[in-house]
């Protein structure tokens, strides 16, 4: 994404070569020469905030016109306590995890270190299913798929004895609440999002507090970090705050977020994912001839920039990028780098609004599809696909 404009908000973005977003402000024209990279991926400098980073790449202070926050960190490289000061005012924040690494809880430290005003958090294995704050209500997340980590609704209990409540959530394309309603289908919150996740705007008609964000990320008000599972994600500069915890496995970029946030997701804060192409199937019975396979047995294939881009399908997943599955089949390679794509987010290439599902879907039922063999299966083929020059890109 490089630029992104609205009847109150125009704004643009210039990269590196590892997709780092470089220094300038809204409106400025990019000085030439002036950024050209960011150093190990780590940004220390974009539009008035500065990051300082500790020998193992996590960012252990951010300095800005609103305070400065102070970041410690564990072995296993999970964030433990934030120190948020404002002027004379300090205050420190704690975080406990379990096992599998899931934050469990989180709270307020008094001036003795002692944790007050805690939030407990209830996990189905990687999805949130319920926050619980001490001695005030409980909040129970459902979603819309057994899969997916696009909310649907949230049940509130304000107190022992008292009814539930039911709100239900309204999405952007990519998952994210636009809007949340009561049973009566009145608003009782809404916001719009800049293009990584910062908030225009955020209105209540009464306290629900809602801090779910790009699908898989909450947001903790006290920092405005979005915790992501597995990394924290700081949306000021689109990238995570600390690496990757599979390393390379996820790319050279150790840092980043989903290329396009409109319609890519990351709801485990895992930057891309290395799978066997064996466990992949075709969504083509044809493809048109190609020399991909001789670049990617040398190693000179960038996975970085050209990933296949797959959905999953009741377990199974299915390639959009046909071609680059086939060369690295031939190839003999035994992992390469996938994206997985929000099936209901819109197409790229679509005028008409279509979804990933239903491009895909109309790639199944191609003229050329049908012609070479029949409709394809929903789960696509596992059987390379046949090279003709008439063939499907």
């Amino acid at each position: 994404i490089t630029a992104c404009r609205n009847e109150a908000y125009l704004d643009s973005w210039q990269y590196d070569a590892a997709a780092n977003l470089l220094d300038r402000r809204q409106g400025e024209t990019a000085q030439a020469g002036a950024g050209s990279v960011v150093p190990f991926n780590r940004i220390t400098s974009y539009r008035g905030l500065h990051y300082r980073y500790d020998e193992y790449g996590r960012v252990v202070e951010k300095r800005g016109r609103n305070g400065t926050q102070h970041y410690r960190w564990d072995a296993e490289h999970r964030l433990t306590e934030v120190a948020v000061i404002r002027g004379s005012t300090v205050r420190r924040y704690g975080y406990v995890y379990d096992a599998p690494g899931r934050r469990v809880e989180k709270h307020e430290l008094d001036a003795e270190g002692k944790p007050y005003n805690r939030t407990t958090f209830l996990w189905d294995g990687m999805r949130l299913a319920q926050e619980c704050r001490l001695g005030r209500s409980s909040s129970l997340y459902i979603y819309s798929d057994q899969g997916s980590h696009e909310p649907l609704a949230r049940v509130d209990r304000a107190a022992p004895g008292e009814a539930d409540e039911v709100l239900y959530y309204h999405t952007d394309v990519n998952g994210a609440p636009e809007e949340m309603t009561d049973g009566g289908g009145n608003i009782v919150w809404e916001a719009g999002y800049q293009v990584w996740g910062n908030l225009t705007h955020e209105k209540e008609t009464r306290p629900v507090q809602q801090n779910l964000r790009f699908q898989g990320q909450y947001l903790d008000r006290e920092t405005g970090l979005h915790y992501n599972l597995y990394r924290f994600y700081d949306p000021d500069i689109g990238k995570f705050i600390s690496g990757d915890p599979i390393s390379l496995r996820g790319g050279i970029n150790l840092y980043a977020y989903a290329p396009n946030p409109l319609s890519w997701i990351d709801p485990l804060g895992l930057t891309g994912e290395w799978v066997n192409p064996k466990d992949i199937n075709f969504s083509q019975r044809t493809i048109s001839p190609h020399d991909y396979a001789e670049i990617m047995r040398n190693g000179g294939w960038d996975w970085d920039r050209s990933p296949l881009r797959v959905i999953d399908i009741d377990g199974q997943l299915v390639s959009y990028d046909n071609r680059r599955l086939d060369a690295a089949l031939e190839a003999g390679l035994d992992k390469v780098k996938v994206i997985r794509i929000d099936p209901n987010a819109p197409h790229p290439d679509s005028s008409t609004g279509k979804t990933w599902l239903q491009k895909f879907r109309e790639r199944f039922r191609d003229r050329r599809n049908i012609k070479a063999g029949g409709i394809v299966p929903d789960k696509g083929l596992n059987s390379r696909p046949e090279r003709t020059s008439r063939g499907c890109k």
